[in-house]
């Protein structure tokens, strides 16, 4: 089984911690980090082998995710962003991969329910 490692921007309307607060914890065999963000908001997010840009709009009952995310190693790996909204569905990029190559996504026109919690974003290596 390989090691996933996840980065998480969860969409919240928290404005204390919306101005890009990392969040670490370590655990064996994984390793996560989290910026608490929120609705029009952009985000730059990187981990040892990967990074991703993605900017969140919500507008008018549906939220938006548009970005593109880079696998930056060598290392057999590959590199995607995911998005989780808050009726439980998914939408995943495709995978970037070998090291270099970036792949662009746009999840648009999620309807939610609360817009504090509209959607979390995370980037993969997998």
């Amino acid at each position: 089984m390989s090691k996933i490692r996840t980065l998480m921007a969860a969409s919240a309307a928290t404005a204390a911690l919306a101005g890009g607060l990392m969040l670490t914890t370590g655990s064996a065999g994984a390793q996560s980090a989290g910026v608490l963000a929120k609705c029009n908001s952009e985000h730059h997010v990187t981990s040892s082998g990967a990074e991703a840009d993605w900017t969140i709009n919500c507008s008018g009952g549906k939220v938006d995710v548009f970005g593109n995310v880079t696998d930056k190693a060598s290392d057999g790996e590959c590199a995607r962003v995911y998005a989780v909204y808050n009726d439980g569905s998914k939408q995943y990029s495709s995978k970037a991969c070998p090291k270099g190559e970036t792949v662009e996504f746009d999840f648009s026109n999620k309807s939610y329910t609360d817009s504090r919690n509209a959607v979390k974003v995370y980037l993969q290596e997998l």
